[in-house]
């Protein structure tokens, strides 16, 4: 009887070791997959940070160098949010008339706006948080990544868990963050 909880213990530990590990391979696979899709594009140019693609159609125009998104800066942009499937997959949502039209959708007026929010502020997936820094004015971009950059092992809406994400984005405006003289 001693040994019952010991041995559930040791069960209990290689299940979680299991799932630690499927999860590994998922997310491997996950970003071959995303590999493989964004060496098929043609596109400008592609970046790499922190396991987020950036796949960029329209280079932005900044207005001098340095003119681009950094943490701290506020981001006015459209978007229009897939789940990554071998390419864009299933849009979950946008907050673009012409991508929702596209889709035979109708937006309701509130959600049909320019998003905006601080980058670095929490308030975005960790895979837009990387994938925004080095955007300019103009500029139109995928931003591709693997579940742990997303949702992670949530559900979330009509977005299973586990589910890689693609978001294009169209940024229509940065402000630079003011730093004042008593910061």
């Amino acid at each position: 009887m001693r040994f019952f909880p010991l041995l559930l213990l040791v069960v209990l530990m290689s299940l979680s070791s299991c799932a630690k590990e499927d999860r590994k391979l998922m997310i491997i696979k996950q970003e071959e997959e995303i590999d493989r899709y964004v060496q098929s594009l043609t596109c400008d140019t592609v970046l790499y940070r922190n396991g987020v693609v950036r796949a960029v159609f329209e280079q932005g125009k900044p207005s001098f160098a340095g003119d681009t998104v950094a943490k701290g800066d506020t981001l006015f942009f459209y978007y229009a949010g897939h789940i990554f499937s071998r390419g864009k997959g299933t849009l979950f949502h946008t907050n673009s008339d012409s991508v929702a039209a596209a889709h035979n959708r109708v937006l309701p007026e509130d959600q049909a706006r320019v998003r905006s929010d601080v980058v670095g502020s929490g308030r975005f997936l960790k895979g837009l948080e990387f994938g925004f820094p080095g955007m300019a004015s103009g500029e139109h971009s995928y931003l591709i990544f693997n579940a742990d950059l997303g949702f992670g092992n949530t559900s979330a809406g009509q977005i299973p868990a586990m589910s890689p994400l693609l978001f294009e984005v169209w940024v229509v405006k940065v402000v630079k963050n003011q730093i004042s003289l008593s910061q």
